[in-house]
């Protein structure tokens, strides 16, 4: 996972969400099992909480000092909405993340983004997609040519690399295709979702 990829996930959760408390948008997070393909824990998500409020990138909203147990509600700043920006298109352009979670982050977030340039950037990952993949497939030639270098049987390597990679570069063309069709909602498009307020999880922090 990218070491940015936390800030990302959470970020886009307060800015989606928000304003809310954080226990409630650890609760959204973890209805997206972002421990499981972000291994992204509690405290991480918390400690994340702080770190961007110490940046000016979230912030903490004033409360009603007469509750019992006030409870930081978060709110994205004009800071925060810079930055997750920047992150979001950072994630869609690194293909070099040892695992998924990057990528599943910018999937998350990526109707922020006009329709045109998310079919734009997802173009230019695929792209990258494909330069690696022919780098990938050098390597494989020059060790085939040099087998004194590694046992045999470390040619698997090249190939479950060159299989993850071809996987991804249909799943880009699966998801430009829909794009094209008009699936999703983007910026600038009518919304076709919105937090519902009698969401069980939601329902108490839209004041």
């Amino acid at each position: 996972m990218a070491p940015y990829t936390t800030r990302l996930i959470v970020l886009g959760v307060v800015r989606i969400f928000g304003p809310a408390h954080g226990y409630l948008l650890l609760q959204e997070l973890n209805s997206w099992q972002v421990d499981r393909w972000a291994n992204v824990k509690p405290g991480s998500i918390y400690s994340s909480l702080r770190t961007l409020q110490k940046e000016d990138l979230v912030e903490i909203l004033p409360q009603d000092h007469a509750e019992l147990e006030p409870k930081a509600i978060y709110q994205i700043t004009d800071l925060g909405l810079a930055e997750f920006d920047r992150l979001l298109r950072q994630a869609i352009f690194d293909v070099t993340s040892p695992t998924v979670a990057t990528v599943m982050a910018a999937i998350s977030f990526l109707p922020f983004l006009p329709r045109g340039e998310a079919l734009e950037l997802l173009g230019q990952r695929q792209r990258l997609l494909e330069d690696q993949l022919n780098k990938l497939r050098e390597q494989q030639e020059h060790f085939a040519e040099h087998t004194e270098l590694a046992p045999p049987h470390v040619a698997e390597h090249f190939y479950f690399g060159a299989e993850v990679l071809a996987s991804h570069q249909r799943w880009i063309e699966s998801a430009i295709e829909r794009i094209q069709k008009g699936a999703y909602s983007f910026a600038g498009d009518p919304p076709l979702w919105s937090p519902p307020a009698d969401n069980p999880v939601w329902g108490d922090s839209q004041g």
